[in-house]
């Protein structure tokens, strides 16, 4: 490439990767606050906090899930996430398995209004590790 083309052009190449860079911080970062599993269990105590489950169905079968919690798995969360929850002001913890996939959920919850959102730190299985209970667990 020309040396003197990019010179020309510095300030409109240094205003693309920035742009770029913006965009992309809200996924790198994600929407959700993260939380650890026994604060995420003083908010459901306390604040009345709504538990999303995003995993799937040999997971929930496997491990169980937080009592009370919502499950939808992650690839239906597009479509049935909207109306998931009645009240969107109550916090709502977002889990996986293992924490990885959360921050992605909590950024579609939030672009569809939810206003406080958790993901839980190492998810279920840290929930489980935490000595929290499970429901629906398999035998």
């Amino acid at each position: 490439m020309d040396t003197q083309f990019l010179i020309d052009n510095s300030p409109l190449i240094a205003a693309a990767v920035l742009s770029g860079a913006l965009l992309l911080l809200p996924a790198v970062r994600g929407s959700g606050r993260t939380i650890p599993a026994s604060q995420a269990s003083l908010l459901i105590n306390r604040s009345k906090a709504q538990v999303l489950d995003i995993r799937d169905d040999a997971q929930t079968k496997a491990q169980g899930t937080v009592p009370g919690a919502r499950r939808i798995a992650v690839v239906d969360l597009k479509d049935k996430a909207a109306g998931a929850f009645k009240d969107k002001a109550l916090p709502v913890l977002v889990m996986c398995q293992n924490g990885q996939r959360s921050a992605a959920a909590a950024s579609v919850l939030k672009s569809l209004g939810y206003t406080e959102v958790f993901v839980v730190e190492g998810g279920v299985a840290a929930w489980i590790e935490a000595g929290m209970p499970v429901s629906g667990k398999a035998a």
